[in-house]
């Protein structure tokens, strides 16, 4: 079958809705036949699918998401080694170790509880980005839409057979971060413009200006209140300040673009001014 921007919009979004099902139902046991009425897909055809898009199935999915929350208990001291692999799927503690072992490389025991009083800020840095030409596509709707919002951009990429690409987001002025995912809000999706050789519907080329960002890793998506730390330690390490009428962008660095949302890895880029010495 000849591969379309709307059979890949079409594709996943069934793929999606799968990993978010399996994302909060980990508790659950989930038949494949659930998954597969959920898609609107036999279950032969959603494995296939899923297999073709995530790499795994979805019950290797569902395993791999219960050891990483099993390794954050563990962390955090949240039960003990026994009751947290039963909640884990395993009826015994040395099958829990097995798998423990073959997905992180150490045992449960090694772990450790972690609970430190205050969570450093991740690592932080300058960037300069120059003047750049992007395919950019503008979305307005619900947060948690943003994904398939996005669908004829990553879509014409698919087409035209680009496979290396990371996503980004010009995150919204008056509310650039924070809120549940009912909220509503209006981001651009963009990429470097490559591979597109021509224009496609819904997607404009543009040039977004060059400029200084002060660049921030998290392992959660970015929330409001995280924001007054990181502008106080750029302020502090670099003597810089935040470009508020600029806006704010975040780029998805997750290797995958079918990933849990517990998963999901961005970099946010807060565009900085240096402040001016006094002579």
């Amino acid at each position: 079958m000849r591969m379309t921007v709307e059979l890949f919009a079409l594709q996943s979004r069934r793929v999606r809705s799968v990993i978010e099902y399996v994302a909060t139902h980990l508790d659950e046991d989930i038949p494949l036949t659930h998954l597969a009425d959920l898609a609107c897909l036999s279950p032969s055809q959603l494995e296939r699918l899923y297999r073709s898009k995530v790499g795994e199935t979805p019950l290797v999915t569902l395993r791999r998401l219960r050891l990483s929350r099993a390794l954050e208990q563990i962390r955090s001291g949240q039960g003990a080694l026994q009751d947290i692999g039963l909640a884990a799927g395993y009826g015994s503690a040395a099958a829990f170790c097995h798998a423990f072992v073959r997905r992180f490389g150490f045992a449960p025991s090694q772990v450790g509880a972690y609970s430190p009083r205050r969570r450093p800020l991740p690592p932080l840095s300058l960037e300069y980005l120059p003047e750049r030409p992007v395919w950019q596509m503008n979305y307005r709707g619900q947060a948690r839409e943003q994904h398939t919002g996005a669908a004829p951009l990553v879509g014409n990429l698919a087409v035209a057979g680009v496979a290396h690409w990371r996503n980004w987001l010009a995150l919204d002025r008056d509310c650039p971060l924070g809120g549940g995912s009912e909220r509503r809000v209006a981001v651009q999706h963009f990429v470097p413009a490559l591979g597109l050789s021509q224009q496609v519907a819904q997607v404009d080329r543009v040039v977004h200006p060059a400029g200084l960002y002060a660049v921030w890793h998290t392992l959660t998506f970015p929330r409001a209140a995280s924001l007054p730390g990181v502008v106080e330690e750029v302020r502090a390490r670099f003597g810089c300040i935040w470009r508020q009428e600029a806006r704010v962008l975040l780029r998805e660095i997750t290797v995958s673009g079918y990933t849990a949302p517990q998963e999901r890895r961005f970099a946010l880029y807060l565009p900085v001014v240096a402040l001016k010495r006094r002579s």
